[in-house]
C-alpha cells in the first residue's frame, strides 16, 4: 500500500504552487523543500503542508529530507523557482543525487517532471538537453517512477499570457519571440490534477506521459488570442528575433518588453506538441483556452462585454465564462 507522505523538490515556481496546492486538497502529508524557509511561509497556509529546509541538494542532506516519505515529486526542472531554482548547468548532477537518495530511503513513488522535447542528444537547447539526462536518470529509480513531459502550461503568473497581457497593457505593440513555435497550451490546474491523480494509478507506473491542451496553434495566435480577449484590438503583434529577445529578457524588469523573460525563452526552445490525449490519459476534459485567458486576464465587467460578443458571433456556449 502507498502511504500519504509526500517530499516535493522544487515545488516553489508556478508549476509547484499548483501541484502543492492539490496534493494538499487530496489529503497528503507535504514537506516543501527550500533552501530558505523564511521566504516561502505561505506554503504553511495549504492544509497539511509543512516547509522544511534542504539549505544544499547534498547526498546527507536529502537522505535526510527523504527518510521515511512515500513519494517524491521532483520539479527542479521548473525554472521559474526565483532563488530556489536549480541552475541548468547542476540540473542532471542534482537528479542523479536526487535518484540516489530516493533508492537509499526505499521512496515508493517517483513523479519527475520533464518537457516535451527533452532529449539528452539536443544540440541546440542546453535546458532540454540536460532534461533528456535528468529523464534517463528518474527512469532507472527503484521506486515506481513517472516522468511528465509538459507542453506549454498557463494561468495566472504564468510566463506567456501573463506576459502578453501586461505588454499589452504598456502599449499596443505585442513583440513575440519564437512566434512560429507550434503549442497546445494547458491550464496549470488541470495539469496538476492530472499528475498528483496519477500518483496511485498503476496504469501511469514506469511511463512518460505528455500532457498538453486540446487546441494547437502558434505562439503568436496565442498573443492574438489574447489581445482580442483583452479588448486590445488595435494592438499589432510582431515576431521578436532572437538577439533582441535575449536582451530584453536579459534585463528583467528594466527592460522596456514586458512579454518576455528568460524562463520563457528557455520553455519555449522547441514545439510543446504532441499527439497523445489528454482526456483519454486522465480522464477528464481539460479547461478551454478560452476560459482560461477570460478567467485569468481579464475584469469582470470586461469578460461580459466578451462573452456578449461571443454570443453575437454564434459562438460555443460552454466557452462562455
Amino acid at each position: 500500500m502507498l502511504g500519504n507522505k509526500v517530499v516535493v523538490l522544487g515545488g516553489t515556481g508556478f508549476v509547484g504552487r499548483a501541484i502543492v496546492n492539490d496534493l494538499s486538497k487530496q489529503g497528503y502529508e507535504i514537506s516543501v523543500c527550500v533552501r530558505r524557509p523564511q521566504r516561502h511561509r505561505e506554503f504553511s497556509l495549504f492544509q497539511n503542508t509543512k516547509v522544511v529546509e534542504l539549505a544544499e541538494m547534498t547526498d546527507e542532506l536529502l537522505n535526510e529530507v527523504l527518510d521515511g516519505s512515500d513519494i517524491l515529486v521532483n520539479l527542479i526542472a521548473d525554472m521559474t523557482a526565483g532563488s530556489e531554482t536549480v541552475a541548468i548547468s547542476d540540473l542532471v548532477e542534482v537528479t542523479q543525487k536526487i535518484k540516489q537518495a530516493s533508492d537509499h530511503a526505499g521512496t515508493q513513488r517517483v513523479i519527475h517532471l520533464s518537457q516535451i522535447g527533452a532529449n539528452s542528444m539536443q544540440q541546440t537547447s542546453k535546458y532540454l538537453a540536460a532534461l533528456g539526462e535528468s529523464d534517463a536518470i528518474i527512469n532507472n529509480v527503484v521506486a515506481e517512477e513517472t516522468i511528465f513531459k509538459a507542453g506549454l502550461l498557463i494561468g495566472e503568473r504564468d510566463e506567456t499570457t501573463s506576459r502578453f497581457s501586461s505588454q499589452l497593457d504598456r502599449v499596443a505593440l505585442l513583440p513575440v519571440y519564437q512566434a512560429e513555435t507550434l503549442i497546445q497550451p494547458l491550464w496549470i490546474g488541470d495539469f496538476a490534477k492530472a499528475v498528483v491523480g496519477s500518483i496511485k494509478n498503476s496504469n501511469t507506473f514506469g511511463e512518460k506521459l505528455e500532457l498538453v491542451g486540446e487546441e494547437r496553434l502558434s505562439l503568436k495566435d496565442l498573443a492574438e488570442r489574447v489581445k482580442e480577449v483583452k479588448g486590445k484590438e488595435s494592438a499589432l503583434v510582431l515576431p521578436m528575433c532572437k538577439l533582441n529577445a535575449k536582451i530584453m529578457s536579459a534585463l528583467g524588469g528594466f527592460s522596456p518588453v514586458s512579454s518576455i523573460s528568460t524562463e520563457q525563452t528557455l520553455n519555449l526552445s522547441a514545439d510543446l506538441i504532441s499527439n497523445q490525449d489528454f482526456s483519454t490519459q486522465f480522464g477528464f476534459i481539460p479547461i478551454s483556452l478560452e476560459k482560461v485567458l477570460s478567467n485569468t486576464l481579464v475584469e469582470d465587467d470586461i469578460r461580459a462585454r466578451y462573452n456578449d460578443m461571443r454570443q453575437g458571433a454564434g459562438r460555443n456556449v460552454e466557452e462562455l465564462v
